[in-house]
């Protein structure tokens, strides 16, 4: 396990132990500190401190504003959080919990005001991007709502402040016409433009999210006979020489995917010229090590200005791929799910539900002389209609 606040390893003993606060005595004010020994490990410790911490909250024994918003997130929200989600999701988070931290300090958790809430939400949305903001402060809320949970505060005061709206954020991407605009700007002669090539062209034909495309390995992932591509890792990437294979995204996100006799044949003669530079693992790498996103980014940039078209983000080029399913073979929203690893159809409906051609049109066209009929040349009832009409 990391270092965890409060617990600590007794050099001379060996063994375990956890120091932690309990308030503040209420008759002399001073601060109730409590600390046990003799633990065989880290774990033991921490579980014996957190429980310390909820028997002490259950009796009564501190007050709830004996605790600040500092200590309940390194004691006791950041650890549980860090064993919840995935090491990508809490590293990229971690800095965002201490930016919070940062502001709301020594500030005891139940003094935190709703007026505290707004005014601090309301310079998150001047300061950064509408989502941006959204995802901090629904941070912020989650702590809030541990602290609920733990008998610490009444009420999570984010929740009744309200959460920062979602804005839909546009996200470019090339079309089938301008995808091939770029790819008449590469040389292949050249090892890098043909490595440079690659990359655009398997992001493209593929949908793969850039950390899961540079996480491929030949031989664990590529089976070019069977003409599948399998994503089993994230790319972890710190510098050129600190670098693993992580978790994916999300457990939607292993899959398999089928891919095409043109993608197949691109990537055995990248393969083979791969051999000329050495034993290389990876397939999107020029000399062995690991693709950066930024370099992605630049080779996006680069091409597009030598094609004249629109520069797009790395994952643009996801967005590509499923607009070029849709648009060329109006593929199945499940299928185009299944290929970009989302979680739940409503995420695939929610970001590519406009792409799709507007059928309504399209049935009420087909739908024209379908029904055939001859009306009578008499009339075949008795039924007069409104009574109250004479003829």
């Amino acid at each position: 396990m990391a270092k965890i606040t409060g617990v600590y390893k007794d050099k001379k003993s060996g063994k375990w132990y956890y120091s932690v606060s309990l308030g503040f005595d209420a008759v002399t004010g001073k601060r109730i500190r409590k600390v046990r020994r003799g633990f065989n490990s880290q774990k033991e410790a921490y579980e014996a401190k957190i429980a310390e911490l909820k028997d002490a909250q259950d009796m009564g024994q501190f007050s709830n504003s004996s605790m600040d918003y500092t200590t309940f997130l390194e004691q006791l929200f950041i650890p549980e959080y860090k064993s919840k989600v995935q090491i990508t999701t809490f590293e990229n988070r971690l800095p965002v919990l201490k930016k919070i931290m940062k502001h709301f300090g020594k500030k005891k958790i139940d003094n935190i005001t709703n007026l505290d809430i707004q005014i601090w939400k309301n310079s998150l949305t001047e300061q950064h991007s509408q989502n941006y903001s959204r995802m901090v402060y629904g941070l912020f809320s989650q702590t809030l709502e541990k602290a609920v949970s733990l008998g610490m505060i009444k009420n999570n005061r984010a929740k009744q402040v309200g959460t920062v709206p979602k804005e839909k954020v546009k996200v470019e991407f090339w079309t089938k016409e301008e995808f091939e605009k770029v790819l008449s700007t590469f040389n292949l002669d050249d090892y890098y433009e043909h490595y440079s090539f690659v990359i655009v062209w398997l992001y493209f034909m593929t949908g793969l999210r850039v950390n899961e495309a540079t996480a491929l390995r030949w031989k664990e992932e590529i089976d070019l006979d069977k003409g599948t591509l399998t994503v089993t890792h994230s790319l972890r990437l710190k510098n050129r020489n600190d670098w693993s294979l992580g978790p994916t995204k999300t457990k939607a996100a292993l899959r398999t995917i089928a891919i095409d006799t043109d993608t197949i044949s691109i990537l055995q003669a990248w393969k083979t010229r791969q051999v000329d530079f050495g034993d290389i693992k990876l397939v999107l790498s020029y000399d062995g090590s690991p693709t950066w996103k930024s370099t992605v980014a630049r080779i996006i940039t680069r091409h597009a200005k030598l094609a004249g078209v629109k520069p797009i983000q790395a994952k643009g080029l996801r967005h590509s791929h499923a607009s070029f399913l849709i648009n060329e073979y109006n593929a199945n929203p499940l299928v185009i799910k299944d290929r970009l690893g989302h979680e739940d159809i409503k995420t695939t409906l929610s970001t590519y539900s406009h792409l799709y051609p507007n059928v309504n049109f399209e049935i009420a066209k087909n739908m024209s002389g379908k029904i055939q009929y001859k009306t009578s040349a008499a009339k075949k009832t008795k039924f007069l209609g409104n009574q109250s009409f004479k003829y």
